[in-house]
């Protein structure tokens, strides 16, 4: 394997990977926008969107979402990744809106680290890296 690539995951290094790995992965939604990724001929590790080969529509952070477009805030589409009690598995709860994820966040019921997904991503994504939510003070895990 000639291009070789690693990602972080939990602050473990996790590869070799191909490129078409890597961006398959992205794609699902597996390695975020601010992930830390590296390219072995390079060396260093930087946020996956700052890697010119892998563009920003790969990522389902930034999938069907237009800047300048209203959001509609009340539309349950959202579906939320929690945790089972026995921690060995997650279950998916909603669809939520916009509002009542907000909600959710401000009385700490999920944090900014839990998977969102939509109709019309391709993956998983954290809700903090999702635009609908980066007005939201979201520093807290």
């Amino acid at each position: 394997m000639k291009d070789v690539w690693y990602y972080h995951q939990n602050l473990k290094p996790q590869g070799p990977l191909s490129l078409q790995e890597m961006r398959t992965r992205i794609h699902r939604g597996e390695i975020g926008p601010m992930d830390l990724v590296c390219h072995e001929a390079d060396g260093s590790w930087k946020p996956a969107c700052e890697w010119s080969v892998f563009e920003a529509s790969l990522f389902p952070a930034a999938q069907a979402f237009i800047y300048g477009q209203d959001v509609r805030t009340d539309e349950k589409e959202w579906v939320l990744l929690v945790p089972s009690k026995e921690a060995q598995s997650a279950l998916q709860e909603g669809p939520f809106s916009i509002s009542e994820l907000n909600d959710l966040l401000r009385a700490q019921k999920i944090s900014a680290q839990h998977y969102i997904w939509k109709p019309g991503l391709s993956g998983w994504c954290r809700l903090k890296d999702r635009p609908e939510f980066a007005a939201l003070n979201l520093e807290h895990p």
